[in-house]
């Protein structure tokens, strides 16, 4: 399928527009997607729109205030040529590097906006809790010394020995 919007070189990205009760699909080539910046309305992008372009209660309304130093505001991804000044003002990067450029903006929004940049949070769906599953079997092999089920503590010893050793390695 055809870039639609110059329609020279295959499509790679499909973009979602709302407008409205409208919903408007757009399938760009990767230089066309690169340089796309989406009509920002005040429908499916209402709470961006009021965080980046800052309403009276816009929480980015004043990042540029958060960053005077002269370094913070001459930023420039050297693949995209994104500044930090169109960053601050769109809230929006041009390329993954961009990431790594623009780190110390990102880093100091995200402790303003969520008074910490680490997520203390839920656990994903899926996801072991280790210090909990330790627990239970911690738990489980008590019970299984208790009853003096032999199988049931060997394998339970493997368990738990299996999951600390991921622990130590800091997998799951």
């Amino acid at each position: 399928m055809k870039c639609t919007n110059c329609g020279l070189r295959d499509a790679t990205t499909e973009v979602v527009v709302r407008h409205g009760n409208h919903v408007e699909k757009k399938y760009l080539c990767g230089d066309c997607a690169k340089n796309y910046r989406p009509d920002v309305g005040m429908d499916s992008f209402d709470v961006l729109n009021k965080l980046i372009n800052g309403s009276p209660m816009g929480l980015l309304s004043n990042l540029s205030n958060l960053f005077d130093t002269p370094t913070a505001r001459t930023l420039v991804c050297p693949d995209c040529k994104t500044t930090s000044e169109e960053f601050l003002k769109t809230g929006f990067v041009g390329c993954p590097r961009c990431y790594e450029v623009f780190e110390p903006l990102i880093e100091q929004t995200v402790k303003r906006l969520q008074q910490s940049d680490r997520h203390i949070g839920k656990i994903p769906v899926g996801a072991v809790d280790v210090a909990t599953e330790e627990a239970r079997l911690k738990g489980e092999l008590q019970a299984a010394v208790d009853n003096g089920d032999y199988v049931r503590i060997g394998e339970l010893s493997a368990m738990l020995k299996k999951l600390v050793g991921n622990k130590r390695e800091g997998g799951n």
